[in-house]
């Protein structure tokens, strides 16, 4: 009961749980535990091997290399365009993701990286590209959905609350595509213009089509540098390239897994 009710769905605590170990730094760690506990039981040749496969899973994709070989093919697919550049849409579908949830001590939420697409659904929105903007991103209860907490932040840019369509009860890419879609056709919207993160957009626009929604990919939050940092060599392994890489594995993953089970 405990778990059910500090995590909310068990399904789902322990699929995020589970995905922790497709990033770099979880599964380095696990392998380190496997070179541990093998050289322990006496199999050194084995936990040399499990060491040195751990100082590879981590290492590499903190290099320049190594983030960039995972992250330019999914954000050189969908380079981002300026407001001109797109055509007039029904509505502008902004995907949840650009913040931690509700902060403790601050007020509202705690934008993060990808805070970019919430900017750029509000310059679509000023441009004059569609009318409305749907939020889509829920939560587990008590706490406050996530496209509530975004709303909050597009309000402060302006944009007028009874513009702003909320799915609030979306907690997947999945559930994002098949809840914001009944909202838009309820609404007699079929041409949307799809904000999310140049990584995201490949799985992001796949379902959305799948809904049988006229979609324009309007990709924002571009993490590849155009200039890396020229006092660091692209074969030291930084924070930042490691967390860019983590980000493009999740996405790989995400895709291939749905695309595995005939979902897109």
């Amino acid at each position: 009961m405990f778990f059910a009710t500090r995590l909310g769905d068990p399904m789902m605590a322990a699929t995020k749980l589970l995905s922790l170990l497709v990033y770099p730094l979880s599964l380095g760690l696990l392998l380190l535990l496997i070179s541990v506990l093998t050289g322990i039981f006496g199999k050194r040749g084995l936990s040399w091997l499990m060491a040195f496969l751990a100082l590879l899973v981590m290492y590499l994709p903190s290099t320049e290399f190594g983030s960039e070989f995972l992250m330019q093919p999914l954000e050189g697919r969908h380079p981002a365009f300026a407001p001109e550049e797109l055509p007039v849409a029904d509505a502008i579908v902004l995907l949840g993701g650009a913040g931690h949830g509700e902060s403790r001590f601050g007020r509202g939420t705690d934008l993060n990286d990808a805070a970019d697409r919430m900017v750029f659904a509000a310059e679509l929105y000023f441009a004059k590209k569609a009318p409305v903007i749907l939020i889509s991103g829920g939560s587990e209860t008590p706490r406050l959905p996530e496209a509530e907490l975004l709303a909050q932040h597009l309000q402060a840019l302006q944009v007028t609350r009874s513009q702003l369509l909320l799915d609030t009860g979306s907690r997947t890419p999945d559930d994002n595509a098949v809840m914001a879609a009944e909202m838009l056709k309820n609404g007699g919207f079929r041409h949307i213009l799809l904000v999310t993160s140049g990584a995201h957009m490949r799985r992001a626009l796949a379902l959305f089509e799948q809904q049988g929604l006229q979609v324009t990919a309007a990709a924002a939050d571009h993490q590849i540098p155009k200039f890396d940092d020229p006092y660091i060599p692209g074969w030291v392994p930084t924070y930042t390239r490691l967390a860019r890489s983590s980000r493009a594995i999740h996405e790989w993953v995400g895709y291939w897994a749905y695309d595995n089970t005939g979902k897109l």
